[in-house]
């Protein structure tokens, strides 16, 4: 297993890699399609800079991958890396591989002087488990905002 950020070179086994994703389990996904051309674009536009995609690969196929960016607080310092999605395709689940993604999130929040990361978490059994074994960390159940500010397409 390899991991690598996401740039320009891995980019269309990441797409595949998305592609397979969302025809496994389009219930969990936040997207009905894979939009390859916004994709491509994304990569190098400036505004995406600030967000990390490790990729986990095993034999030049991406299996894997968590995506976060960091901010911080101004008034106190506080630095956070907010988790915006992990996933592993269902033929690679239960080796270990999200457990390495999360594992390469730390080593890059303890290079960057993270005091904290979180993510809003699944709910369903497989993820209660996977996020039941974390050491030091703790569950909540915390309300949430959400506003939209474009309309959403169906």
């Amino acid at each position: 297993m390899i991991f690598e950020r996401l740039n320009e070179k891995n980019i269309e086994a990441y797409i595949a890699y998305l592609k397979e994703a969302m025809g496994e389990e389009p219930d969990k996904m936040t997207a009905d399609t894979v939009d390859e051309q916004g994709i491509r674009n994304r990569i190098s536009d400036p505004f995406y800079a600030g967000t990390t995609s490790i990729l986990a690969k095993e034999d030049e196929r991406v299996v894997g991958r968590i995506e976060y960016h960091f901010y911080g607080c101004m008034q106190d310092g506080y630095r956070m890396a907010y988790v915006d999605w992990v996933y592993v395709l269902k033929a690679y689940r239960h080796r270990g591989i999200a457990r390495m993604l999360f594992a390469e999130l730390e080593k890059d929040c303890a290079r960057n002087g993270i005091d904290q990361y979180y993510l809003i978490r699944a709910t369903n059994e497989e993820a209660a488990r996977f996020y039941g074994n974390f050491q030091g960390a703790e569950m909540q159940d915390v309300p949430l905002l959400r506003k939209y500010l474009k309309t959403q397409e169906p």
